[in-house]
């Protein structure tokens, strides 16, 4: 089974996309400045949905193609335009922002909930000199109240900062956020 079907498998049932990120909701004021944003493995694109209601022009990358076809509906619905990609970030190159368009990099890139290291270590290459990245993991911590994600998927205390080189912290905590324990960092590349 690929990626791709195990993700459509598990948004089978959906047919709304999930809440946004409060982290990256939580600091609205910081993306005032913004005019580009992509939001990595994002889902049914609660996050994506809610970036692009702001005005910002948002790319929502996904390996589930009926997550994707869940954000467009709900673009389409919303009136806000909303660029998708289908792929799978643990397996084909990153696409680019000057690819789509935008020829410094974005503005501001989310990775929420998915923890693919490489990916991780290459995120300051996404971004426009100045662009912010928010990152959100669980952590091993978790697993004292949660059995999912599993181990693979999470990150070690203290790890997170050291996997986003190339980037400086703006703010990083680890603690429990509601019923999971997470890893937040939010972070710039310099210039």
């Amino acid at each position: 089974m690929t990626a791709a079907d195990r993700w459509d498998a598990k948004y089978a049932d959906w047919h709304e996309p999930g809440s946004p990120s409060e982290f990256v909701t939580g600091h609205a004021e910081l993306l005032a400045e913004c005019p580009t944003a992509v939001d990595l493995a994002g889902g049914t694109g609660g996050t994506a949905l809610w970036l692009a209601a702001l005005g910002i022009d948002t790319t929502l990358v996904e390996v589930s193609g009926r997550a994707l076809e869940i954000a467009r509906s709900t673009a389409a619905e919303r009136g806000v335009q909303l660029r998708t990609v289908c792929a799978d970030l643990e397996a084909e190159p990153l696409p680019t922002a000057a690819g789509l368009g935008s020829e410094r990099g974005w503005h501001a890139v989310v990775c929420a909930n998915f923890l693919h290291r490489p990916l991780l270590g290459s995120l300051s290459g996404l971004l426009a000199p100045g662009g912010i990245a928010f990152v959100q993991i669980a952590t091993v911590k978790n697993l004292l109240i949660n059995a999912r994600p599993g181990r693979p998927y999470l990150v070690e205390r203290g790890e997170l900062p050291g996997l986003c080189g190339g980037l400086e912290p703006i703010s990083f905590e680890e603690d429990w956020f509601g019923h999971r324990h997470e890893a937040r960092l939010l972070a710039h590349r310099p210039g």
